[in-house]
């Protein structure tokens, strides 16, 4: 196996066309406790433009009911991802990238729906799930599996301002995608390394 990289996907966005779903889950369990301030696309997609947890907070979401949301999305949004189903060409891509480099996601969605949508589409050959369960920062998350591959170039694959900017602070080669919830000219100002269009060209970006 050519180890000469380590290559980490997004979810949302990325892998699965969920935005529709998520959007929808995340809007009503924030209303259910309170919060109204997410009243349409525009400020849901601008919570993504940095970190989400850190987004929110900074829209005035209080802090002490995270943990009220989190239990309250959670299951949620698992059921709801039984509904998602994943971009066209994603299946193919990702299992020759597996055979190619170590592949993992790094999500703020949560492993277990992450997994379970991955043995329901037979997505084959991502390593390890990190979802926001395990640790809420993707800086953090990607700066562990970099550790873990130590002779390997790290790369982030994401759709939202926000994964550009957590994966260059992880000092990772950044791969927008224009498939998923940002749109080409919001993700060019985030200055990513590289931008693609579809699963073929993030291939040969990856020299596959």
């Amino acid at each position: 196996m050519n180890t000469s990289k380590v290559v980490m996907f997004d979810f949302d966005g990325v892998i699965a066309n969920s935005f529709e779903i998520f959007f929808s889950e995340f809007t009503n369990a924030c209303e259910e406790l309170g919060f109204h301030k997410l009243n349409s696309k525009e400020t849901f997609l601008s919570l993504f433009d940095g970190n989400l947890i850190l987004s929110l907070l900074k829209l005035g979401f209080p802090p002490w009911k995270l943990k009220d949301l989190f239990y309250k999305f959670q299951p949620r949004i698992a059921d709801a991802n039984k509904r998602v189903k994943p971009f066209h060409g994603i299946r193919e891509m990702l299992e020759k990238i597996s055979k190619s480099y170590p592949t993992y996601v790094i999500s703020s969605n949560l492993s277990e729906a992450v997994r379970d949508f991955l043995e329901r589409e037979k997505i084959n050959g991502i390593q390890e799930i990190l979802g926001a369960d395990i640790e809420p920062s993707k800086v953090k998350k990607i700066k562990k599996i970099a550790v873990k591959h130590p002779n390997c170039i790290p790369y982030y694959i994401g759709d939202t301002c926000g994964d550009i900017k957590e994966g260059k602070e992880a000092k990772a080669i950044t791969i927008a995608v224009t498939w998923g919830w940002h749109s080409k000219d919001r993700l060019e100002k985030s200055k990513p390394d590289y931008i693609v269009e579809s699963p073929e060209k993030l291939l040969e970006v990856l020299e596959l």
